[in-house]
């Protein structure tokens, strides 16, 4: 108790201090001190005003003068990074405050887990998504410190990458990088002085965290098999020169996908023997299944989530025994909510989420064993991949929701596409699905968008779903949907909503009863309906 009483006397003696800016002071109570540096102290802190957690890292001004990267870190918006709410300052301070992350440290994740190939891929793919919002943004951010204390697991599965107090632009022309950083083990040869780090100082940090995933090792370990194309990775992740490593993130993700998937190479004389073998067998079994059916084997199909196999079994009305490509050739429309599946609508459209648990689903790779399929409708579930939609090309409605989608590029493949309903995926940027012609639907509620820049044009679109949004304006609006008929507004905060009276062909829009007089005084003299809506 008395250990107790002096922490928080020490916690109220350092805030007591004047060099922290007053108007953090005012607008944060100070929890717990987080981690303590050389000129720098990170806290978790609670808004006074509303009691939401939130993570402040202060700054001494005498040690760091400048921290141009909270201009980047504004910029960047991902699931996976955690996001800038605001900051505070004055001659001696400056106090960033970013979002709190709730989660497991990844060292703590693994050391309480066993993990199979399967996760740690998984944890790689999410890994490799985030970096490459960081490279791809102009100019390159390189996050320099990639290490497990540096990587939280949310309660779903979903991963986010903190601590950005070394991240840095990329500098045109510089040959070396002006402050040696980083963690021992993890850093490249470069970042110690070797040369300027690029996006390759953090493909080789990559590198090492997927080798101390599989081997519990920083450094390699010949005595530790692994799997060849996974050690293949790592060794031209880690290679010393950045020029032999992999040159972008994006290609680390492409190699990925084999890992697992190696076919064991056999002594050749074996290989003919069993040749000859499969030949005779093959002449034999042709010979009798002319005249008879029970010998043809019968082809087994399998599902990576278990889930999906479900909600196809369902639909199909096929219940257990194995499952052909004729069968699943009549798989139409899949209704997955959380961990459940569903065999029609009503029972899936009668689901909330507040009253079910989260799904297990995290790859939509499965859908390409679904070559007919036309609607897919997933709830409540984890960090999604949906590359598996890409291609689908009888695939006319896709409903996603309340999940941490990879993106949307693979939605935009599906060259059908009429519906979109991608409403609280904690997406920044849905410019992808531009490329869907036939697009008449879009929901992109409750996401990272604060700019229609963020959400593209679509010339078709007739219903639009903007829910939970926070927008400056909608000015532009009629310009990117000069086509829509219907807007959902409920729960956004746009501030001016003046660009809606200029919709040519609008007729109904949906608001909460305390939006109501706002849109009325835009609509006035137009014959748009109004529609109150309870949530």
């Amino acid at each position: 108790m008395n250990e107790l009483k002096q922490i928080v006397a020490d916690m109220e003696s350092v805030f007591a201090q004047s060099s922290y800016p007053k108007d953090f002071l005012a607008a944060y109570d100070q929890m717990e001190c987080l981690a303590s540096h050389t000129g720098r102290e990170t806290f978790l802190v609670q808004r006074k005003a509303g009691g939401e957690m939130a993570v402040a890292t202060c700054y001494d001004r005498a040690v760091f003068p400048l921290r141009p990267d909270i201009q980047l870190l504004r910029e960047l918006h991902h699931p996976g990074l955690p996001r800038y709410y605001e900051q505070y300052q004055n001659e001696q301070m400056l106090c960033v405050v970013r979002e709190y992350i709730e989660g497991e440290p990844l060292n703590a994740y693994v050391r309480d887990r066993h993990l199979s190939i399967a996760d740690i891929a998984s944890v790689a793919r999410q890994l490799c998504d985030i970096l490459q919002v960081l490279h791809a943004h102009v100019p390159p951010v390189v996050h320099r410190d990639i290490k497990p204390e540096n990587i939280i697991v949310r309660p779903d599965g979903g991963i986010v990458l903190i601590d950005f107090d070394i991240a840095r632009a990329v500098k045109e022309g510089s040959s070396t990088d002006t402050v040696f950083f980083g963690t021992k083990g993890f850093a490249p040869p470069e970042q110690y002085g070797f040369g300027q780090t690029d996006n390759r100082a953090d493909i080789y940090a990559f590198g090492v965290l997927l080798r101390w995933l599989v081997t519990g090792n920083v450094r390699a370990n010949g005595n530790i098999s692994i799997d060849p194309d996974l050690q293949r990775i790592i060794d031209r992740c880690t290679a010393f020169a950045p020029e032999q490593r992999f040159s972008d993130i994006s290609e680390v993700k492409r190699a990925l996908v084999t890992v697992g998937r190696r076919k064991r190479r056999i002594n050749p004389r074996i290989a003919a023997a069993l040749a000859l073998a499969a030949l005779l067998m093959l002449c034999a079994g042709f010979a009798a299944g002319r005249y008879t059916d029970w010998l043809r084997p019968v082809e087994r199909i399998s599902f990576q989530e278990p889930l999906i196999e479900q909600a196809a079994r369902l639909w199909i009305g096929k219940e257990s025994g194995p499952l052909t490509e004729e069968d699943l050739a009549q798989v139409k429309r899949l209704y997955i909510f959380g961990n459940q599946a569903f065999s029609d609508a009503e029972p899936f459209n009668q689901c909330d989420v507040a009253d079910c648990v989260g799904g297990p689903i995290r790859t939509l790779d499965d859908l390409q064993l679904l070559k007919n399929l036309e609607e897919v409708h997933i709830v409540h579930q984890g960090y999604v991949d949906a590359t598996g939609i890409a291609g689908l090309a009888k695939l006319y409605t896709v409903e996603l929701k309340h999940m941490h989608l990879s993106g949307v590029a693979a939605i935009a493949d599906a060259p059908g596409l009429k519906h979109a309903i991608l409403f609280c995926d904690g997406l920044s940027d849905v410019t992808a699905l531009e490329r869907c012609p036939w697009l008449e639907t879009l929901d992109i509620g409750l996401n990272d968008i604060t700019s229609l820049n963020q959400a593209g044009s679509y010339p078709n679109v007739k219903n639009l779903g903007l829910m939970w949004l926070e927008l400056d304006n909608v000015d532009d609006i009629a310009q990117r949907f000069p086509k829509v008929r219907s807007v959902t507004l409920q729960h956004g905060n746009i501030k001016d909503l003046s660009g809606l009276k200029a919709f040519p062909e609008l007729e109904a829009v949906y608001v909460l009863q305390e939006q109501v007089d706002a849109v009325k005084t835009v609509l006035e003299g137009t014959d748009v309906q109004i529609n109150i809506t309870e949530n």
